[in-house]
């Protein structure tokens, strides 16, 4: 597990859904817990790609 997923980990489904949201993700209103971390976790990776 990556870091930044072990810290997503750490935070409620109401934080996670809350990030979801701001990020515009589809599908994020019937998405689980671990649904939300990674979704957050590869929108994380790919914002790193573009950063780079």
């Amino acid at each position: 597990m990556s870091g930044g997923k072990r810290e997503l980990q750490k935070l409620s489904k109401t934080e996670l859904y809350q990030r979801v949201t701001a990020m515009e993700v589809p599908g994020r209103s019937k998405m689980s817990r671990e649904g939300l971390i990674d979704s957050l976790a590869r929108a994380g990776r790919r914002s790193e790609k573009s950063a780079a």
